[in-house]
């Protein structure tokens, strides 16, 4: 699929799987498209975990209940290392949503759909028990308190070690999957100053 219609066609399945399996070289090569991803100051803190088949995925699953990773065949759970971020700023967020972002993109234009999988994991004890099932040292809990402003958060704001921060099944629906309306383009999109419409004079 070229770029474009790849983006259009990615949508958040919320639905159940088919039980089809994903062969492992598509869940590498959707892996390869996340470590492919920006990361600030280059500190690639991101982890990535391969789940391919139901087998690997019930730990995790019997850490923190969810149906639809029940129904998947294969996943691929996101991590973050703050003990490798340096300088001055933690992009620890936004290294991995950009990773997990491209992620998203890469399952779709291999034909497969997914999901961000992340709120089974908010709750510190969960957190805890899923990190275990992964094999990563429990050092810290998920959250802990960041200045509002995501640009200045300090260095190290989440104590040193992993965070599991986003889990995203793969594999080929069971069914068409729900499909949530976006906003208009003219409601999200301006030219020069917020709410300012189009600027006709460089309309080519």
């Amino acid at each position: 699929m070229e770029l474009f219609e790849v983006i259009e066609k990615r949508y958040s399945h919320k639905e159940r799987f088919s039980p089809v399996s994903v062969p492992l070289k598509d869940l590498e090569l959707i892996a390869k498209a996340g470590l492919a991803a920006p990361t600030g100051n280059n500190s690639q803190c991101v982890r990535l975990i391969i789940l391919p088949d139901k087998e690997a995925i019930k730990p995790l699953y019997e850490a923190s209940p969810s149906e639809i990773l029940l129904s998947s065949p294969a996943a691929i759970a996101l991590l973050t290392d703050s003990s490798v971020v340096t300088g001055k700023y933690n992009f620890e967020v936004e290294d991995y949503s950009a990773s997990a972002a491209q992620m998203l993109l890469a399952a779709t234009a291999l034909g497969y759909v997914s999901l961000w999988l992340d709120s089974p994991y908010f709750e510190e004890e969960k957190q805890k028990a899923a990190l275990s099932a992964l094999g990563a040292p429990v050092l810290n809990p998920r959250y802990k308190a960041e200045e509002a402003n995501g640009s200045k958060r300090e260095n190290g704001s989440l104590s040193g070690g992993y965070s599991l921060r986003v889990v995203l099944p793969v594999g080929f629906p069971e069914g068409e999957g729900k499909r949530r309306s976006k906003m208009a383009f003219k409601e999200r999109v301006f030219y020069r100053l917020l709410g300012s419409l189009k600027d006709y004079k460089n309309d080519t």
